[in-house]
């Protein structure tokens, strides 16, 4: 009798999505209509950008990616989904954001279901990015990218000149995340090894990213061991470490965690005290991985292309590397490097979900209802020929000479609107030294095999993720 219920309800819920639904006109394949279990694996094995990429280009600028879930190619979306203006600031973050926590109704600044009260969290992080924190932080920055110069030129006479640039790229941004946001260095530039914490940190968020789909079962998975339990236990170990730490001044005069517990500035949330451990996801998420794998993929496609890093040394060799100013506002081709490895490879390549209160007309005088789940694609808008000329490949001018099409209205690799990355300009001042550094001291490239095989390495994991970078890297 059980089996014949289930199968009765199952068969009800199929006519009723496919047949019935709101959104049974918005076009999109069968599978996705009736689950969203059928993105657990693409999901698990990170090809969900590319798969929604080959959705758009079957059905349309509009397509249904589940059963009550709708992603947007087309850049007039981003301001209706993410703007300021209309139904979109009394939208709320999408149900994977529920996937986030492992403990119920507990948020971090970034999965914040309400947009207000986004806004008001956000408060107390600004202090923590603005101009004045952030030149406090250039020594720091400075001090690590040294060291992972000198990492590099480690591993390139330890192994003939072949090195796997992704590695040491990663021990970079993890030891600035640390000193930046805890006040702590996690050491791995300094033993020159990736530390269990790395790996914990990128098994937890693959780990994540797949549940995401089907959030209930998050709170299944915290009684059980999984890797999102372990990386919850590592981020709540090193809360506790800060907390005991506080008034300590090792690395930064403020981390951003003085301006999280109220040791520094106003406080303007007092919530669950239990929000820090969320907001320290995000900040070992965001502040790590998003900036070393960039850097990663500006240097895949720079070692393809030595006329270009040519012209970049031009560039450089007048510039004192510790002038992040100058590095800012009189480096076009850096900056259009950075960019250009932004656009072609986004940080977070499949869009940010907002769930609808109020119905909603998407481009192509679409409507969907309240309760609708509806994201921008960022990756297939950043490699459609209709935003950018010749978008599948790598060129670096196109931000200097806006050769046309140039829409960068379609270009949204930090988000949009009030919830876009607080950490864009700090990401840049690393992304920036960093570059710079590696660029001047070395002679690089890459051999066709490891090519293909980088190119098949690279996951959607929310934050893009890859294998390993081997190069031939050899001191100037």
């Amino acid at each position: 009798m059980f089996g014949i219920f289930l199968a009765t309800l199952f068969t009800s819920m199929s006519i009723y999505r496919v047949f019935f639904h709101p959104l049974r006109n918005v076009p999109g394949p069968l599978s996705c209509k009736l689950s969203m279990w059928s993105w657990v694996l693409t999901d698990w094995f990170g090809s969900r950008q590319v798969k929604i990429q080959k959705l758009h280009k079957k059905y349309g600028n509009v397509v249904r990616i589940g059963p009550r879930e709708v992603s947007v190619a087309d850049p007039k979306g981003v301001a209706t989904i993410y703007g300021p203006t209309g139904p979109a600031p009394k939208s709320r973050r999408g149900p994977w954001y529920q996937a986030q926590s492992m403990i119920p109704h507990v948020h971090s600044l970034q999965n914040e279901p309400k947009i207000p009260d986004h806004n008001k969290r956000r408060r107390d992080w600004d202090p923590a990015f603005s101009l004045k924190a952030l030149q406090s932080y250039e020594p720091n920055i400075t001090r690590n990218a040294e060291a992972f110069i000198e990492q590099v030129s480690r591993l390139s006479t330890k192994n003939d000149g072949r090195v796997d640039v992704k590695e040491p790229l990663m021990w970079f941004g993890f030891d600035v995340m640390g000193e930046l946001g805890f006040g702590r260095s996690f050491g791995t530039l300094k033993d020159g090894k990736t530390s269990h914490e790395v790996e914990l940190v990128e098994l937890g968020v693959r780990a994540i990213n797949t549940i995401g789909n089907v959030p209930y079962l998050a709170n299944i998975m915290r009684f059980l061991p999984s890797p999102i339990a372990q990386f919850e236990a590592w981020l709540a170990e090193a809360v506790k470490w800060r907390k005991s730490k506080q008034g300590d001044r090792e690395f930064v005069a403020a981390d951003v965690f003085a301006y999280l517990l109220g040791e520094e500035g106003e406080k303007h949330h007092k919530g669950d005290p239990r929000e820090i451990q969320q907001d320290c996801m995000l900040l070992v998420v965001a502040g790590s991985d998003t900036t070393s794998n960039t850097l990663a993929l500006c240097l895949f496609e720079l070692a393809r292309q030595p006329a270009l890093v040519e012209r970049l040394r031009d560039e450089l060799e007048e510039f004192i590397l510790e002038d992040y100013a100058a590095l800012r506002d009189n480096a076009p081709l850096l900056n259009a490097c950075l960019n250009e490895t932004l656009r072609l490879w986004p940080a977070v390549p499949s869009g940010l979900q907002r769930e609808t209160t109020l119905a909603h007309t998407l481009p192509g005088e679409i409507n969907v209802p309240a309760n609708t789940v509806l994201s921008t694609h960022t990756w297939t808008m950043h490699r459609d020929a209709a935003n950018f000329y010749k978008p599948e490949r790598f060129i670096p001018d196109r931000w200097i000479t806006k050769k046309e099409p140039h829409n960068e209205k379609a270009f949204t690799p930090f988000g949009f609107g009030a919830t876009s990355c607080i950490g864009k300009n700090l990401a840049f001042m690393e992304m920036r030294i960093v570059l710079a550094q590696f660029v001047l001291k070395f002679n690089f490239d890459i051999e066709p095999g490891d090519v293909q095989e980088f190119r098949q390495s690279v996951r959607d994991q929310f934050v893009v993720s890859m294998g390993g970078l081997y190069m031939n890297v050899t001191s100037r």
